[in-house]
């Protein structure tokens, strides 16, 4: 099912960062996000999930169902990214 191509106001970008707070990469929209999502390193995905980042932006972007169901989920392997983009197929 693709995503609808609705792109944030400027300065609400979700940001993606490293652990220690570098910027990875901006998503704009849900098909950015997704396509970070899947390119970001695994600490980078970690560290977003983990810390329950991921849900108010989904949110704030319409997504409300699967910003829902991404704060389920944690870890701390690969299985977290495979989880994550699972919610967009």
């Amino acid at each position: 099912m693709p995503m609808p191509e609705q792109n944030c106001p400027p300065g609400k970008e979700y940001v993606f960062r490293t652990p220690d707070g570098k910027e990875f990469g901006k998503a704009r929209s849900i098909a950015e996000f997704v396509s970070l999502l899947k390119r970001a390193p695994l600490p980078v995905v970690l560290y977003h999930a983990n810390g329950g980042h991921f849900s108010p932006w989904l949110e704030f972007m319409g997504q409300r169902v699967i910003a829902s169901k991404a704060k389920g989920i944690r870890g701390k392997d690969e299985a977290v990214r495979k989880a994550l983009i699972a919610l967009f197929e």
